[in-house]
């Protein structure tokens, strides 16, 4: 399936095996040989915007592991990956913030972790595209006819992506060499239905809160994985936020939405998984598609791979309905 489905001419980043699309499918294969820790001591988060839309469409599971189309309400789609992977936690909580579920979702399981009710947190972000996803974006003109750049002066909107992606996190103490979230901090600016306050306070505020929670001052940062979608709207104000807090030493930034697409909710969580890999090689990737800078403050934007020394990634997400995000990852040593 590509956009032709929709009426839209536009790239989509989608799945290379397209039955991944559903839930089922995808739980088979991102599961896979993974060893669950206890479920009695587990919590259990699924983080999506949408989820699977497959029955809403009428599109149905044509697999041998699900033959039939999942609910579209996400608690039973939670209810769902845990029946099919045999595995009754002693919570299952859904986590739909929009386009920031994933990272919410972690802030959500550091919380439960810290105050000692479960030893283990597994979260599942999953979020296909759909139909209604892709004309829903395009009716807000916000879906680019050749592809998402980032931060970019010729940038003219996002291209959607697909994602499944699991997370387990345990309590107790660390050890060296693990990747751990160092502080999480969320805000909501109230500003619009879809479009983020123009001057990046609702961002900058859930940044403050990350750093105050990993009691950690600006300079402590050594990059940032953007949230960068590529609409005039949100760059602008994630630049903004990012001067708000860094002023003219902003750390290193990379977007992944160039190459990897807007994955929605699940996608926070799929790229902050990749900015642990960011930490333990110290140095981001270039921002796919990203050549001059279009947007007023001087972002550390770049278009070819970027070191960095301070162990410590600030990861940004943002949502629908004024939702910001922000998780610290750090390194043991």
């Amino acid at each position: 399936m590509d956009s032709s489905s929709y009426g839209l001419d536009v790239p989509m980043a989608q799945f290379p095996n397209q039955s991944l699309r559903f839930l089922g499918n995808a739980v088979k294969k991102i599961f896979g040989d993974v060893v669950m820790p206890p479920a009695d001591e587990s919590l259990f988060i699924y983080a999506a915007a949408k989820g699977d839309l497959s029955q809403l469409s009428g599109t149905y599971w044509n697999s041998d592991f699900c033959a039939d189309a999942v609910s579209p309400r996400l608690d039973l789609q939670a209810e769902k990956v845990c029946e099919l992977i045999g595995w009754q936690p002693a919570r299952t909580i859904t986590v739909s913030c929009a386009c920031a579920s994933g990272a919410i979702a972690i802030e959500t399981a550091v919380a439960a972790l810290e105050d000692n009710r479960y030893k283990y947190a597994v979260i599942f972000g999953f979020d296909p595209i759909s139909g209604f996803v892709a004309t829903g974006f395009n009716s807000l003109s916000a879906l680019s006819p050749d592809g998402a750049r980032p931060f970019d002066k010729t940038r003219t909107g996002l291209t959607l992506g697909e994602c499944a992606a699991l997370l387990i996190l345990s309590g107790g103490e660390p050890e060296n060499g693990d990747i751990v979230v160092a502080g999480c901090g969320t805000s909501n600016d109230a500003n619009h239905r879809t479009g983020p306050s123009r001057d990046g306070s609702g961002l900058s505020r859930a940044v403050n809160s990350a750093l105050v929670d990993a009691l950690l001052l600006p300079s402590d940062i050594g990059a940032i994985k953007c949230h960068g979608t590529a609409t005039p709207y949100n760059d602008a104000m994630e630049a903004k936020a990012m001067f708000t807090i860094f002023g003219d030493k902003i750390p290193p930034m990379v977007s992944t939405k160039g190459a990897l697409g807007h994955m929605s909710g699940g996608g926070a969580l799929a790229e902050i998984i990749l900015a642990t890999e960011f930490l333990r090689r110290k140095s981001i990737p270039p921002t796919k598609g990203f050549t001059e800078r279009g947007v007023d403050e001087a972002v550390s934007i770049s278009s070819s791979i970027q070191q960095f020394e301070n162990p410590y990634v600030l990861c940004l997400s943002a949502g629908f309905g004024g939702i910001n995000a922000a998780v610290i990852l750090s390194e043991v040593a």
